[in-house]
C-alpha cells in the first residue's frame, strides 16, 4: 500500500551504506589518508631532486648547514628588528575572548558536517572565530583553548560528530553546560514511490510535505526490504554518543597494579562526554505522525538507567503527537532529575532538497507545553509518602542510591495563594533560543503541569464540605484548597 495515503508505516534500522561511509570518514582514519598522501608526495620531491628521503647522519647535516652558510656569505646583514609594542595580560585575553567566542552554535567542531544537515543561513554563514589565534604561541594555543570550549554552544548533527567530540580535553568538557542535538530522521525505499508529512506536521503546511528519501537497490538477499527509517535508532545513537568515552590517559604499569589492588568500592567511574551536562535540547527533523513505529527497547535502557536524573531542563521540538512519539517523550524524561523542567514544543525544521529549511513558530499556532517531572518524588515530599520503594521504579537493591534533585531557582517567585506543598515555582526560558531569558511559572506537583491548566481540575479532585473548606493535607496537617491527596490517589497517578 502507497505511503502517501499514511497507511504504511516504517521500518526502523540502520543503514548499512551509511555505517560504511560514516567509518570510512572517521576523522582519525582521515587524517591517516592524508598524512599517508602528504608522505608520498616529499618523498617523490626528493628523489626529482636527487636527494636521498632516507634519515641523514649528524655529519652530513652539518656538512649541509656549513653549505648554507657559505652561500649567504659573509656580507649579508640582518635587517633591523623593531620591538613590538606592549600590551597587559587583561588585553590580550580580551582579544581572545572575543576572536574565539561565536555568537551562534558551532555545528560539528571536530568533523565535517553535510549540506543535508544545515539550514541556508548555516550554509552561507561566514566564519564566527579566529581559530588561527590558537596557532600563535604556546600561551595563546592554551588559553585559547579553554575560552573556545567553555564560552561556545554546540550544535551536533551526527552522532560521529559527538563521538569524536571525546577528542576535547576531559577539563575543558567538565565546563560544557547546554548543548543541542539534531536528530535528523532519514527514510530510504528501494521503489520509486513519494512518500509525505502529513499537513498535521506543522500549522505552516497547507499541504503534504514531501519527504527527503534515499533511494537504493533492491538485494537480492533476505534483508528488509521496502520503506525504512533510521529515527528512533539514530537517537539511541546519541544517546549512547553520551556515554562515558574511553580512557584518555591508560594507566602505567605500576598505577594498573595499584588499581588491581584496589576494592570493586574504592574504584571511581568513569565521567561521562558531558559530566557537568545542565541543559540539553533534542530537535527532531521529519518525525512525522503515523510514519514511525514504537522505539526499541534500548532507548528506556539509556535514557532511564545509564543517563538517568543527569539534567536540570531538557528541551524537545518535533516529536509526533501519536503513541510512539509520547512514549519516547515519556522514556527521555528519565533523564531529567526531580522536579526537572521538561519542555516539548511543535516542529521547528523541516528537511528539502537543498537542506534543512526553518519553519516559522507563532505562539498562537505551534504547540508548547512544560511540566515538571517527578515533583513528589523528592525530599520536600517524603516526610509522609516515602514509605517505601514503590514510587521510585528504578530502585536497586542498595538503599544507599540517592537520586539527585534540581537545584531550587535563583530568586524570588511572586506572591501566590497556592500552598507550596501542592506547587512548585521554575523558571521556564521566554524563548527555546535564549535560555537565559526566563520567566516564573508555578506548576502541580502531582501532574507536573501548570497550575493555571489543573487549578478548575484539583478543585474537583478535592473533598469540598459544606462550608467550602478543603480537605486537611496529608503533608503540612493544614486545611487548604488544593491540598496534597491521600495515598491511595498518589497510588493512582503512579499507575497511570
Amino acid at each position: 500500500m502507497d505511503f502517501g495515503d499514511l497507511h504504511d508505516q516504517a521500518w526502523e534500522c540502520r543503514d548499512g551504506a551509511d555505517q560504511a561511509e560514516a567509518y570510512y570518514n572517521q576523522p582519525l582514519r582521515a587524517k591517516n589518508r592524508e598524512l599517508l598522501d602528504e608522505n608520498l608526495a616529499l618523498k617523490r620531491l626528493l628523489r626529482e631532486n636527487g636527494i636521498s628521503w632516507q634519515n641523514p647522519s649528524a655529519k652530513a647535516l652539518r656538512r649541509r648547514a656549513s653549505t648554507r652558510l657559505r652561500s649567504l656569505g659573509s656580507s649579508a646583514t640582518p635587517a633591523p628588528q623593531r620591538p613590538l609594542p606592549h600590551l597587559p595580560v587583561e588585553v590580550h585575553l580580551k582579544i581572545l575572548y572575543f576572536a574565539l567566542t561565536s555568537d551562534h552554535p558551532i555545528i560539528n567542531p571536530l568533523c565535517k558536517s553535510k549540506p543535508e544537515h544545515l539550514t541556508t543561513q548555516e550554509r552561507t554563514r561566514p566564519n564566527q572565530i579566529a581559530i588561527h589565534f590558537l596557532a600563535t604561541c604556546r600561551a595563546y594555543h592554551e588559553e585559547g583553548a579553554r575560552i573556545l570550549w567553555t564560552n561556545n554552544h554546540f550544535l551536533f548533527t551526527t552522532p560521529l560528530a559527538v563521538k569524536d567530540f571525546a577528542e576535547v580535553p576531559a577539563q575543558f568538557r567538565r565546563e560544557i553546560k547546554d548543548v543541542t542535538l539534531r536528530v535528523v530522521a532519514k527514510y530510504y525505499d528501494d521503489e520509486d514511490r513519494t512518500h509525505r508529512l502529513p499537513t498535521t506536521y506543522h500549522p505552516d503546511f497547507k499541504k503534504p510535505h514531501k519527504l527527503r528519501i534515499h533511494m537504493r537497490p533492491k538485494e537480492r538477499t533476505m534483508a528488509r526490504r521496502g520503506f525504512r527509517a533510521y529515527a528512533w535508532m539514530q537517537l539511541i545513537d546519541f544517546l549512547e554518543a553520551l556515554l562515558p568515552p574511553h580512557q584518555e590517559s591508560p594507566p602505567t604499569r605500576r598505577e594498573s597494579k595499584a588499581v588491581r589492588r584496589l576494592s570493586i568500592d574504592q574504584l571511581t567511574p568513569r565521567a561521562r562526554l558531558f559530566p557537568n551536562l545542565e541543559r540539553l535540547r533534542m530537535d527532531f527533523v521529519d518525525f512525522g505522525e503515523d510514519i514511525l513505529s514504537f522505539p526499541p527497547g534500548q532507548l528506556h535502557d539509556l535514557a532511564c538507567h545509564q543517563l538517568g536524573r543527569s539534567l536540570n531542563e531538557l528541551v524537545l521540538t518535533g516529536l509526533p503527537g501519536d503513541e510512539p512519539g509520547f512514549r519516547v517523550s515519556t522514556e527521555l524524561a528519565g533523564l531529567i532529575k526531580d522536579e526537572g523542567l521538561l519542555i516539548d514544543h511543535a516542529p521547528l525544521m523541516a528537511s528539502q532538497k537543498q537542506g534543512i529549511r526553518h519553519l516559522p513558530c507563532d505562539d498562537d499556532k505551534c504547540h508548547y507545553s512544560s511540566r515538571v517531572v517527578r515533583a513528589m518524588d523528592s525530599d520536600h515530599m517524603r516526610g509522609h509518602h516515602h514509605h517505601d520503594d514503590h514510587h521510585h521504579h528504578h530502585h536497586d537493591d542498595d538503599d544507599t542510591i540517592d537520586f539527585p534533585t534540581a537545584p531550587p531557582e535563583m530568586g524570588e517567585p511572586p506572591e501566590h495563594n497556592a500552598f507550596s506543598c501542592r506547587t512548585i515555582w521554575k523558571r521556564r526560558p521566554v524563548k527555546l533560543d535564549d535560555p537565559t531569558e526566563r520567566e516564573w511559572e508555578l506548576y502541580d506537583r502531582i501532574s507536573g503541569l501548570p497550575w493555571d491548566d489543573v487549578e478548575e481540575e484539583a478543585t474537583m479532585l478535592d473533598d469540598i464540605d459544606s462550608d467550602g473548606e478543603g480537605m486537611e493535607c496529608d503533608n503540612c496537617g493544614k486545611t487548604h484548597p488544593g491540598a496534597i491527596l491521600p495515598q491511595d490517589m498518589m497510588d493512582l497517578y503512579d499507575d497511570m
